[in-house]
């Protein structure tokens, strides 16, 4: 992390550099783009967007606005070029964020992610520390750029910035989540899920995704399709019996959901 700097972005021609990023990490089509105008509206009416930035060039951004609950923000996006993902740029981001927020008296952030994108998952849960408990199927339509190809569904990240487990997590992250024994949600065979178990009643349960999403999404509609409903289903049982997903593993990519 070390040349990273992370602050506030200042004037048009940078929130324009906002618009250029949204299209290179998503490939996103003109009507799927925030535009400038609504960046810089939004910063007017106590939004932030802010910026990452490595030897003078932005590589990433965060953009989020204020909410019907003045404690609480929306963070609507958080991008970082590929070629400064695991350099830190996006936790930094974070952390920016979750400071500029306490300064302002907001206590808690939510965003929306994609459930099967096993990176995005994992950044989320395990390294941010938040949690979800909440499905949304097809949430914005049709997309396009890299989440073209299947419907938007979304599980809802909540970040409760005054929690002892953000703060851990974001300055001094535990060992990996022990997983051994727990039982398993969904039976997988390579990338195809073949089974959904909805009986289980244990404290603690695994939810397995694919291990490329992306992929998929590109070379398989059906198999896309496939992975959705089989995870709607899933997620959005266990949510309604009382469930959170509260960790992530890898290899292979598991959600941990544990109850209450």
């Amino acid at each position: 992390m070390e040349g990273l700097l992370v602050r506030e972005l200042r004037g048009w021609e940078e929130m324009e550099r906002v618009v250029d990023l949204q299209r290179q990490v998503w490939g996103r089509s003109e009507s799927d783009l925030v535009p400038r105008g609504l960046l810089i509206a939004a910063q007017d009416e106590g939004g932030l967007v802010a910026g990452a930035f490595w030897q003078g060039e932005m590589v990433g951004f965060v953009f989020g606005f204020p909410t019907q609950d003045p404690g609480l923000q929306h963070s609507h996006m958080l991008g970082v070029l590929e070629a400064y993902r695991g350099t830190g740029a996006a936790l930094l981001l974070k952390r920016f964020q979750r400071d500029w927020c306490l300064a302002r008296g907001i206590r808690k952030v939510v965003w929306t992610f994609d459930p099967l994108r096993g990176p995005n998952a994992n950044f989320n849960l395990r390294k941010l520390g938040a949690l979800s408990r909440t499905y949304l199927p097809d949430h914005y339509g049709p997309m396009s750029g890299i989440n073209a190809g299947a419907p938007s569904d979304r599980l809802l990240a909540e970040w409760d910035l005054l929690s002892p487990r953000v703060y851990t997590r974001i300055y001094a992250p535990p060992p990996e989540a022990q997983v051994a024994g727990l039982p398993q949600a969904n039976r997988v065979e390579g990338e195809v899920p073949l089974e959904a178990r909805l009986d289980l009643e244990a404290e603690r349960i695994l939810v397995q995704i694919p291990e490329d999403w992306g992929r998929i999404l590109k070379e398989d509609p059906a198999l896309a399709l496939r992975w959705r409903e089989h995870s709607r289903k899933v997620f959005g049982h266990y949510f309604a019996q009382g469930y959170a997903a509260v960790d992530f593993v890898r290899g292979p990519n598991r959600y941990v959901l544990a109850k209450g």
